[in-house]
């Protein structure tokens, strides 16, 4: 339960901190939510999540506390970026992003693999090379997947996040007057 409670408080309190400093920190992270929690639903084979209240599962091993978790670490680390490199070309922002997110996320792995709360299931022990960093904790390969994985989460926060943009701007837009033209005689 204190684990639960940690990621909670500690998520809630960078949203309102980046809520102050821009009012789409909210939508990019239901948006990031929801792009982890797809992908934990579809990867849900590879990872053995326990030593969780019960509470915290959406379904088999959907663990929404993790989503919550993953998805703070997207939106903090873009938001930094945003905040510290507002000038840098978006695809820089997005390689910067990516990195701060990886290093972070090895981290937040490393805890979840520490506190036995996140286990690979046997199909994945079977392919790792069986090098383990963070002292045995995390395989080596967690250096591949968690940026690829992330690079797709990103890829589809930005996605949604330039759609709505874009919608809103269209519907700020208003139409041009259309004018009758007068006829010849």
């Amino acid at each position: 339960m204190i684990f639960e409670l940690a990621v909670l408080v500690l998520v809630g309190v960078f949203l309102l901190l980046l809520h102050k400093l821009n009012i789409k920190a909210t939508r990019r992270f239901i948006i990031a939510f929801i792009g982890v929690l797809i992908f934990q639903y579809f990867t849900q084979a590879l990872w053995l999540n326990q030593n969780l209240e019960k509470w915290s599962f959406l379904y088999l091993d959907v663990n929404w506390i993790l989503t919550v978790g993953w998805a703070g670490i997207i939106v903090v680390s873009m938001s930094l970026v945003n905040l510290y490199f507002p000038s840098l070309k978006e695809w820089s922002k997005y390689i910067i992003s990516l990195l701060l997110i990886s290093i972070v996320g090895f981290l937040a792995e490393w805890v979840v693999v520490g506190l036995k709360i996140r286990y690979y299931s046997p199909a994945v022990k079977e392919v790792l090379s069986g090098i383990m960093l963070g002292y045995g904790k995390v395989p080596i390969e967690a250096l591949y997947y968690i940026p690829v994985f992330m690079a797709l989460i990103t890829s589809f926060v930005r996605y949604w996040e330039i759609s709505f943009d874009e919608s809103a701007s269209n519907k700020k837009e208003s139409p041009k007057k259309v004018t009758k033209r007068k006829k010849k005689r």
